[in-house]
């Protein structure tokens, strides 16, 4: 049991960062060991679990809040970049892997060294030099995963080799927006009538009008822009709130930043103990806690020491906002009844 009035840092208790500001009383918790590439959180709100994925270590993890127990499962199919519950099941995920979308069966109860999986599509051919990396789900139920090109050994990433796909019930997949270098974040609005959208290496967070019926974005539009805020590093996974503004964490910049997209002002930064904050997600009974996912992949002797939290699982209370319910992968009947034959 962690001790829950833990008022100092070491590697055996929590991590706790209190800022005072007013009335405001915002905390910044570490709720997980550190682990390799933490990317893809995902609060399944039916489960109170949330989901996450350790993406060159090919895990995937679900962390039960309750009792700070995280249980892996193994995907034995290349790099692991997100991770989403099927609609409707129990043991059903689907996540992408390698240059695939693919099916896994896991209770999550439990670790699982040889996870059962199928491959529902591929997204890009096999000769291409790339891999899925982020990706979501609408409110009609299709999955939007996007692409990146490998990386190399010096961790650079060969510009315009990426795609942003639309998956729907049909499993095939829609080019929707190319060439990107990283597609990364994405979020709707309350609404239901903009999609945000994040190409690392711009720096920009672009908005898009969308279309919920028919799954269709157009009007393209920067709604911030990093290159003109005294911020290091590069926009990475996204989430949003009930207000509308967007909580966007930054790679190799320390920070959760808190953005508007309609005035394209910078409402807030939240410091995160770990150099490489790659995603974010509202989760929580009340969906006002803010969950961050750092890496801790690929790090000098020197950033290690510095941040040895790096690659662990964050939780920001107090923020005094909520966020959005996300979305379950939408199957169709047929795909339910094969799924369930070879079982």
């Amino acid at each position: 049991m962690r001790n829950a009035i833990c008022k100092y840092v070491s590697l055996t208790c929590v991590l706790i960062v209190l800022i005072h500001s007013g009335e405001t009383r915002m905390r910044v918790e570490k709720v997980t060991e550190p682990f390799g590439l933490s990317e893809g959180p995902h609060w399944n709100h039916r489960t109170q679990k949330l989901y996450f994925v350790d993406i060159y270590n090919q895990y995937i993890r679900r962390l039960d809040t309750a009792t700070g127990v995280v249980t892996s499962a193994y995907v034995g199919h290349g790099p692991v970049s997100v991770v989403v519950p099927v609609d409707d099941t129990s043991d059903k995920l689907v996540a992408g892997s390698g240059k695939d979308l693919i099916l896994v069966t896991w209770e999550g109860d439990e670790d699982s060294k040889k996870v059962p999986f199928k491959v529902l599509t591929s997204i890009e051919s096999s000769s291409s030099d790339t891999r899925v990396n982020d990706g979501k789900v609408d409110s009609s139920g299709r999955f939007w995963i996007g692409t990146m090109g490998n990386e190399k050994l010096n961790g650079d990433v060969t510009p315009n080799q990426g795609s942003l796909y639309r998956i729907d019930d049909t499993l095939k997949p829609k080019k929707e927006i190319t060439p990107v270098t990283i597609s990364n974040g994405l979020a709707w609005n309350i609404d239901d009538n903009t999609f945000y959208y994040i190409d690392s290496p711009t720096r920009q967070i672009a908005a898009y009008d969308y279309d919920p019926n028919t799954g269709t974005i157009s009007n393209k539009r920067i709604v911030f822009d990093l290159n003109k805020i005294n911020i290091e590093g590069v926009p990475d996974g996204m989430t949003i709130d009930t207000d509308g503004n967007l909580w966007i964490a930054v790679y190799g910049g320390h920070h959760v930043i808190h953005v508007n997209p309609k005035t394209q002002k910078l409402l807030k930064k939240v410091k995160i103990p770990a150099e490489n904050v790659t995603s974010v997600a509202f989760g929580g009974p009340l969906l006002d806690i803010l969950y961050v996912t750092t890496a801790g992949h690929n790090l000098t002797a020197e950033q290690r020491k510095k941040t040895p939290y790096a690659g662990s699982v964050f939780a920001v209370k107090g923020l005094g906002v909520r966020g959005i319910l996300a979305n379950s992968f939408v199957m169709n009947e047929k795909q339910s009844d094969e799924e369930k034959s070879d079982e």
